[in-house]
């Protein structure tokens, strides 16, 4: 019987594979970077246009919601074609229904809820810290609005539509792309960029830890429908919850949005109580299941496979000398640490 050859792969990639491989890594940076600009640079422009048009007074709950939805829609969905097109991605084998189960879905749940509630803890940790040197950062504001229409966008984008849309751009274009050589380093930096995006600490703390499990399950199920539906069920939550408190206690939902919490605490009343109650007491049993399950996964679980030699090569030592990454990092650090704060 003839044997049969197989191509060995070098441990060190020669430089034209390093050239290809730099080329892989900045195209999914440059996808990044169109989704900066338009997120940003596009909502500056229309923003200008709009007020040099129709003067200030244009802005009402509804249009500055369709605004502020608009925008992102825009920019991911732009940011998501660029991507498949630019790195030729395959969306279609990831909305396959095998590969997880029902129990897959709860676990990842569970871990979710439970890294939100710890995430916002130490948010407001950071905030306390912050509030010590005068600074205080912006943060997305989902308050309900006097403008039923205005309420419908902004919610069906918050709890549908956005979550769709990040997952497809995060867990698909850039978990996919970066993947090939070390799936560890392509979990670390999805989350990482997923967290910043939002471009203000408190979500991007939130991000980057439950961005971690979603890309995980992304990888290990094949299928991004886990992590999609993780990801509207953990919003849809955070909006329940905010909506129950902001009607039962509108003052003190206000204090507690802008970040006033020392002051929001001497506003509780009876009525406010429930919603409080029941949302802490929610979190800290999800934050409680979510260690219990996250030992149980990393005892008994399958972990992700470890780099070989050869996939580390091919990942941090090019990934450093990609300059376009250079840029999604300069960027996502003034948007995150000094845009928020003047």
């Amino acid at each position: 019987m003839d044997s049969v050859n197989t191509p060995q792969v070098s441990v060190i990639p020669d430089a034209e594979e390093k050239k290809s491989i730099r080329r892989r890594y900045n195209k999914v940076a440059l996808v990044l970077i169109i989704n900066t600009l338009l997120f940003n640079g596009l909502a500056w422009a229309v923003r200008v246009v709009l007020e040099a048009a129709f003067g200030e007074g244009i802005w009402n709950d509804f249009t500055r919601v369709l605004y502020s939805c608009g925008m992102p829609i825009i920019a991911e969905v732009t940011s998501i074609i660029l991507g498949i097109k630019l790195l030729k991605l395959d969306f279609k084998p990831m909305f396959t229904r095998n590969g997880y189960t029902g129990g897959t879905v709860a676990k990842l749940i569970t871990l979710s809820i439970g890294l939100q509630t710890a995430a916002a803890f130490i948010a407001t940790a950071i905030g306390a810290i912050l509030d010590l040197f005068g600074l205080k950062g912006e943060t997305a504001d989902l308050s309900a609005t006097s403008s039923l229409t205005a309420n419908v966008i902004m919610y069906f984008y918050a709890c549908l539509l956005g979550p769709v849309l990040e997952e497809l751009l995060y867990r698909g274009v850039v978990l996919q792309s970066m993947r090939k050589y070390n799936e560890r380093f392509a979990i670390f930096l999805s989350a990482a960029v997923f967290g910043l995006m939002h471009q203000n600490y408190q979500q991007a703390i939130l991000g980057f830890l439950v961005g971690i499990p979603l890309a995980v399950v992304t990888i290990k199920s094949g299928s991004i429908v886990p992590a999609i539906f993780t990801h509207i069920l953990l919003n849809t939550l955070g909006t329940v919850f905010n909506c129950w408190i902001q009607f039962s206690a509108p003052e003190l939902f206000e204090k507690i949005a802008s970040g006033d919490v020392m002051t929001a605490t001497e506003l509780i009343t009876p009525e406010a109580l429930v919603p409080i109650i029941c949302t802490f007491a929610f979190r800290m049993g999800f934050m409680i299941a979510a260690l219990i399950v996250g030992i149980l996964v990393l005892v008994k679980g399958r972990n992700i496979r470890k780099p070989t030699p050869a996939g580390k090569a091919r990942t941090m030592p090019i990934f450093v000398t990609a300059a376009c990454w250079w840029v999604v990092f300069a960027s996502y650090a003034y948007l995150n640490l000094i845009d928020p704060f003047i």
